[in-house]
């Protein structure tokens, strides 16, 4: 594949955005490949002019949970399916509520020539949260953020776990980082021929997806080159979610210089347009 990029998104909701994300996408430079939530009854229609696009169909298709180990099953599903047609030169766990803030001659030209580098956006952590999130059970996280009792077995198992000092994982020192991340082949690859172990660790994580990849490439004896950028992608976080962003939010997004940002949404298309006009001009 050469210098061309794929671009992997995870989607369940905001079609209308996820078209407008395609369109700024649409480069004969990359391909794009869709995983749609397998709880969505039927898949939207987008389409492009240049790209490659491939949604991911039948048992492809994950139910995804929030905080369970089904958003790594996701993510692996899209790595497959594009690692299958060759070693792109940088593939991209994006939503399908972002939007690139620079148009795509600046992203390639950003990359180009980064071959060993792999990119994520940094977040706030306290060393309690890793080891809550990676070296405890964290039970019923596929009901968690819709069941009020499972959230109470959670917190009491948590409990336990600390009063008793009980983990697992033991050898392994998390390190955490957003999901929406851009990797070489060689980590892609790395990821996939160890796609067993690493499910069957994170299967009792919560929010797994933001520590697998880090971690996995940081212990890999393959010395991978990391880099936590802080202007690699903009969004504000809530409680636990990104929250979507306004008009208000434009000049710090602006100010940001980051090449991606989310969540965007149809609610608030002033925000969309202003920045589909920045990419143009």
């Amino acid at each position: 594949m050469g210098s061309k990029h794929a671009f992997l998104i995870l989607a369940h909701q905001e079609f209308n955005i996820l078209q407008i994300l395609v369109d700024t996408l649409d480069d004969i430079r990359n391909d794009i490949y869709i995983h749609i939530d397998r709880k969505v009854s039927s898949l939207p229609q987008i389409k492009t002019n240049k790209s490659r696009l491939k949604f991911l169909e039948g048992d492809k298709r994950i139910d995804v949970r929030w905080g369970d180990v089904s958003q790594i099953e996701a993510e692996f599903s899209l790595f497959k399916e594009s690692a299958q047609y060759g070693a792109y030169h940088y593939y991209h766990i994006i939503s399908g509520t972002h939007l690139p803030l620079v148009n795509q001659d600046v992203i390639h030209q950003f990359f180009n020539g980064r071959d060993e580098v792999e990119y994520f956006a940094t977040m706030l952590f306290s060393s309690e949260e890793l080891i809550r999130k990676g070296n405890r059970l964290n039970l019923m996280m596929k009901s968690f953020s819709t069941n009020v009792t499972a959230q109470k077995i959670w917190r009491l198992g948590i409990r336990i776990q600390e009063l008793i000092h009980f983990k697992i994982n033991k050898k392994t020192k998390f390190i955490k980082a957003s999901n929406w991340v851009s990797l070489t082949d060689k980590a892609v690859k790395y990821l996939l021929e160890n796609q067993s172990k690493i499910l069957k660790k994170y299967k009792y994580s919560m929010c797994g997806d933001e520590l697998f990849i880090p971690t996995e490439l940081a212990v890999s004896n393959k010395k991978f080159n990391m880099k936590f950028l802080e202007g690699y992608l903009f969004h504000k976080v809530g409680d636990a979610n990104s929250t979507i962003l306004t008009m208000d939010d434009y000049s710090q997004i602006q100010q940001s210089k980051a090449l991606f940002a989310r969540k965007f949404s149809e609610q608030h298309l002033d925000l969309v347009d202003k920045i589909l006009d920045k990419l143009k001009s």
